[in-house]
């Protein structure tokens, strides 16, 4: 390993640019066969109908460049590789995801997350959040979440702050700033059970081991007062 790449051990990377996807054709050798995996699947779509498959990412490496930034090698899968796992079939898969810090008045924006939720059901995080979808810049992505999760708007433009590997999940995460415009009303849809600003660090329990790790990011974002005049 070159002093520049970054292992899942290191866990949280900070970012002074938006990271780099390269994309590869090399193909996601699963651990367990597609038999299985469709199994599982279907049992999982059978208890919760509002479960999609779909194209994703999934991560073969990350790597430093030295200059503030990072470079994730993906290629394409679809999401039961990654959403079967929580069910204990094992793919080795490792998803790319998107995450924000969305902070109104100093507060960040949490969810707690709906008990059908294939991962960390019932547990609260910071809102919002998803996979990183092939085609789409990750920024994009972070935006269309918070309407669709959370039913707000951006007043400034989502911008990467950090890398995070979330060890229990299995995924890379990165982490967007966001100034809200208004704080939300009820959760749009059924992905959060509920929704809140968060005044200081302490989450409600359960909290989410990766929502844990986004804390120390949490407050490098609200220290930094990022605002419209910003």
């Amino acid at each position: 390993m070159s002093a520049h790449q970054s292992s899942a051990a290191d866990r949280l990377i900070w970012l002074r640019r938006p990271a780099r996807l390269v994309v590869s054709d090399i193909a996601v050798k699963s651990l367990s066969d597609e038999s299985t995996i469709g199994d599982a699947w279907q049992r999982m779509t059978r208890q919760n109908p509002r479960m999609t498959d779909g194209p994703c990412w999934h991560v073969l490496a990350v790597q430093r460049d030295g200059h503030g930034g990072a470079t994730i090698h993906v290629t394409k899968t679809t999401y039961r590789m990654g959403a079967v796992r929580s069910v204990g079939v094992a793919t080795g898969f490792m998803g790319l995801g998107t995450k924000a810090i969305a902070h109104w008045q100093g507060k960040c924006l949490i969810g707690r997350r709906a008990d059908s939720c294939a991962t960390y059901p019932a547990h609260w995080e910071f809102a919002p959040g998803g996979s990183v979808e092939p085609g789409e810049d990750p920024s994009d992505g972070i935006e269309r979440e918070l309407m669709e999760e959370c039913a707000v708007r951006p007043a400034l433009r989502p911008r990467v702050v950090a890398l995070l590997f979330d060890s229990v999940a299995g995924n890379w995460e990165i982490i967007h700033d966001i100034p809200i415009e208004l704080p939300p009303d009820a959760p749009p849809n059924w992905e959060y059970s509920s929704l809140a600003l968060l005044d200081g660090f302490e989450l409600p329990a359960p909290v989410s081991p990766c929502a844990k790790a986004m804390i120390e990011v949490a407050r490098r974002v609200i220290s930094a007062g990022r605002t419209l005049s910003a």
